[in-house]
């Protein structure tokens, strides 16, 4: 049986007991308290714009409470990941690198445009051949004694179609009845340029195309041989005409002037029309279509082989130029046929020996 004394014994001990556990529970609600205070104050600028940490208290999950008894196992296993910073893919961006990277210009500072030399058109520049007299073969040499003869004639300059005319200047393609066209004026711009660059020339005026526009090539010959039979000291004679075409392609705008571009015809003849000298003539245009490109871009429309011989058997320095249409102004033409002369100018001071 027992006795009163361990009666109180054991009740004392239940509540001993009791009381450890519940001081246990208390103890372990308090730290679980103010660990997750602490998680849940959010961060802030605080007193800075006036706002206040404020607390939330939630019932915890399982694992929360088991690392909070284990704070190093939280450490190990609920590491924050790292925050990965991912650029944004500009494409101007990725354009203004690789222009960068093949040129050396930045496209967003316009000085480094002036700074830089494009390596690839500097290539470019490196490998284009340069045209002269001497990397012709076929390029007919000038006569020394004959260009070093003082006030002597050493250009011919005619007209077959001398009615041709320029539609903007004078309101006609061509002047009717045998009256001379804007096409004599342009060939008189040519010869003053040259008398002004110290080379003679001759200009003939004397109408070809009248009463036959068809048949006109039949007296222009007689012009051409009786200028080269009585002036043998001409090295190069040219028939000036112009051509039929539309404006837009006729038109060159050069030093910021407009100006008539310029067509190089070169007859290589017929099986019953002889040309001897058509390779020659074909050698001395291509010169000057390279002098052309070089000092005025754009301004000639290249060389134009036809079968026929338009007077070109007589010299083998003879050519035909087609300068702009008859929808260029005759203004335009003739300052074309000034930068014709200056080039042909060129051509002959560097080969007069």
């Amino acid at each position: 049986m027992v006795s009163r004394r361990q009666r109180k014994q054991s009740q004392k001990s239940k509540y001993t007991a009791i009381a450890s556990i519940a001081i246990l529970v208390i103890g372990l609600a308090l730290s679980l308290y103010g660990y997750y205070a602490e998680m849940a104050a959010p961060v802030s600028t605080g007193a800075a714009n006036g706002r206040y940490f404020e607390f939330s208290l939630f019932w915890p999950k399982w694992r929360d409470v088991i690392f909070a008894g284990v704070p190093l196992l939280r450490s190990t296993v609920d590491k924050e990941a790292a925050v990965k910073v991912t650029p944004l893919v500009d494409s101007q961006q990725i354009l203004r690198k690789a222009v960068l990277f093949l040129t050396n210009v930045d496209i967003k500072d316009r000085r480094s445009l002036m700074r830089a030399e494009i390596p690839i058109l500097a290539i470019v520049k490196q490998t284009m051949p340069t045209i002269s007299a001497a990397s012709l073969p076929n390029f007919p040499k000038f006569d020394p004694k004959s260009v070093l003869s003082a006030n002597k004639p050493l250009v011919g300059i005619y007209h077959t179609h001398t009615a041709e005319s320029f539609v903007p200047s004078s309101g006609v393609s061509h002047r009717p009845g045998g009256q001379r066209g804007d096409i004599v004026q342009v060939g008189e711009a040519m010869a003053k340029r040259f008398e002004k660059n110290g080379v003679r020339a001759l200009h003939s005026n004397t109408v070809h195309d009248f009463p036959s526009f068809m048949k006109a090539y039949g007296p222009s010959e007689i012009t051409a041989k009786k200028m080269l039979a009585d002036n043998p000291t001409i090295q190069m004679i040219f028939d000036i005409h112009r051509d039929a075409d539309k404006r837009e392609n006729s038109l060159a705008t050069i030093n910021g002037m407009a100006a008539a571009r310029v067509t190089i015809v070169v007859a290589k003849g017929q099986p019953d029309l002889a040309q001897p000298y058509w390779q020659q003539n074909h050698a001395f245009a291509k010169l000057i279509d390279a002098k052309l490109n070089q000092h005025y871009p754009g301004l000639s429309r290249g060389i134009q082989v036809v079968e026929w011989r338009y007077n070109q058997h007589l010299h083998p320095r003879a050519l035909l130029f087609e300068i702009g249409c008859q929808e260029n102004s005759k203004e335009e033409a003739m300052r074309s046929a000034e930068m014709l002369a200056d080039v042909l100018t060129e051509i002959l001071s560097e080969n007069q020996n």
